[in-house]
C-alpha cells in the first residue's frame, strides 16, 4: 500500500531586506517538508499575510513582529537574536514541545556593527538546524498522545538545560456571539440593551446599525459611558474577545472570520459599502453564522426595510437562534416584521425582555434548541 506523504509545513518569511528574504526563501524551500507561502517586508504586511495565509511557522526579523505579538503564534526564538521563529498553536500541539534553545551551536552570538552580517548568516544556519530538528523523528503528524520515547527525549533535554515549551489547547468555553441589527430608532434601543447587559459566560456583542461613519463612532463612545464592557468601533483584523461590544463602522460592511489554526478564535474584516442599508446586518449575521454556527444569537430590532432577514436565516440554518423586537416597542416595525414573516424568528419580545433572552442563551448554548422550542411554543 502506497504511503501517504504528510502535508508540508507552511512558512511565512518577514524581513525588510530583499536579500535576506531571498536567501531565507531559498534555504527553507530547499527542505522537502517546508514550503514558503509568501514573504513580507513590513510590520503591516507581515500581520496581514499572517491572517491571510495562516502559516504554521513565521520566520522574521524581530523588528517586524510587533514585539512578538503576531496573532496565533508563540515566539520560541529570543529577542536577543536577529531572527525570530514563531510556531502556530496547531503545529505546537502536533509536535507537543519545541526547544527555545536557538543559540548557534549552544553559544549566544554577540551583536556588533562589524560582525552583523556574519551574525545573521550564523543565525540562519542555526535556524535551519532547528527547523530540521523540528521535522525530524520527533515530529508527530497527528494529535494522538505522545509516545513514551518522546517523554524520554523531554527528560534528556531538561537535563541539558534546554527550555521546553508546551502549548496545550485552551480549555476555555466557546465564545458566544450576540449579533444585533437595527436601523431607524436603533441607537436608542441598543443603548437600552447595552446599559443593562449582564452576561457571566464568554460572549461578544456585534452591532450593525444603519448610520454614517461619524455617527457610529459617536455611538461607540456614548455606549462606553453606560457599561463596564469594552465598546469599540470595529476595525480590520480586530480579534473578537469576550466582554466586548463591537459597533460596525458606518459606510463599511463588517464580516466575521474564523481562525482555523486556533478553535474558538475570530477576527473582523471590513469592506467599503455604498449601499443605503449599511453597515449591512445581513452580511454581519451571515458571516457570524458561518464562523460560529450554533454559538450565535441574532437579534433583529427596530428599523425600516428587510435588512437582516437573509442573515437571520443563515443563523437558523447553522444551528443558532434568532429573536426579534416587537412592534409595540419599535420605532419602525419593518426589519423585525420581515424576519418574523420569513419564519426564521424563534420569539418576539418587547425591548425590556431581550436582555433576559441573551443571558439565557449564553448561559447554556448546548441547550439553545430547548430554548428555541420554548419560545416558539
Amino acid at each position: 500500500m502506497q504511503q501517504t506523504q504528510p502535508p508540508k509545513i507552511r512558512v511565512l518569511i518577514g524581513d525588510s531586506s530583499v536579500r535576506s528574504r531571498l536567501v531565507l526563501s531559498g534555504m527553507i524551500d530547499a527542505e522537502p517538508r517546508l514550503e514558503v507561502v509568501d514573504t513580507a517586508r513590513s510590520q503591516e504586511e507581515l500581520l496581514h499575510k499572517a491572517f491571510t495565509y495562516k502559516p504554521d511557522l513565521i520566520v522574521a526579523h524581530y523588528g517586524l513582529t510587533m514585539s512578538g505579538r503576531v496573532p496565533f503564534f508563540k515566539p520560541v526564538y529570543g529577542e536577543k537574536f536577529s531572527l525570530l521563529l514563531m510556531v502556530s498553536q496547531q503545529l505546537a500541539e502536533q509536535t507537543y514541545t519545541l526547544s527555545t534553545s536557538l543559540d548557534i551551536n549552544g553559544k549566544q552570538v554577540k551583536a556588533s556593527e562589524a560582525n552583523q552580517l556574519a551574525r545573521r548568516e550564523a543565525a540562519k544556519e542555526g535556524l535551519m538546524a532547528k527547523l530540521r530538528e523540528l521535522l525530524g523523528e520527533n515530529f508527530i503528524s497527528s494529535t494522538t498522545a505522545a509516545p513514551s520515547k518522546w517523554k524520554e527525549a523531554v527528560e534528556v533535554k531538561q537535563m541539558n538545560n534546554r527550555v521546553l515549551v508546551k502549548m496545550p489547547q485552551p480549555a476555555e468555553p466557546p465564545l458566544s456571539m450576540v449579533v444585533i441589527g437595527a436601523s431607524t430608532g436603533g441607537s436608542a434601543a441598543i443603548e437600552y440593551l447595552i446599559k443593562d447587559l449582564d452576561i457571566q459566560q464568554p460572549a461578544v456583542v456585534l452591532v450593525a446599525v444603519h448610520m454614517p461613519e461619524k455617527f457610529t463612532r459617536r455611538l461607540a463612545r456614548r455606549l462606553q459611558r453606560f457599561t463596564h464592557w469594552r465598546v469599540e468601533e470595529g476595525y480590520e483584523g480586530m480579534q473578537l474577545s469576550a466582554g466586548t461590544v463591537v459597533i460596525a463602522p458606518g459606510g463599511q460592511n463588517m464580516r466575521v472570520k474564523s481562525k482555523s489554526l486556533v478553535p474558538n478564535q475570530y477576527f473582523l474584516a471590513l469592506e467599503p459599502s455604498a449601499a443605503m442599508d449599511s453597515p449591512s446586518v445581513d452580511i454581519l449575521m451571515y458571516s457570524a453564522a458561518q464562523s460560529a454556527q450554533a454559538q450565535v444569537l441574532g437579534i433583529i430590532m427596530t428599523g425600516m426595510g428587510q435588512d437582516g432577514t437573509l442573515g437571520a436565516r443563515e443563523i437558523k440554518n447553522m444551528g443558532g437562534m434568532v429573536i426579534a423586537q416587537n412592534e409595540e416597542t419599535s420605532t419602525i416595525f419593518g426589519m423585525a416584521k420581515s424576519a418574523i414573516e420569513s419564519g426564521v424568528v424563534s420569539g418576539v419580545f418587547p425591548l425590556g425582555q431581550i436582555n433576559s433572552i441573551i443571558s439565557r442563551f449564553v448561559a447554556n448554548r448546548s441547550m439553545s434548541h430547548v430554548l428555541q422550542q420554548k419560545l416558539v411554543g
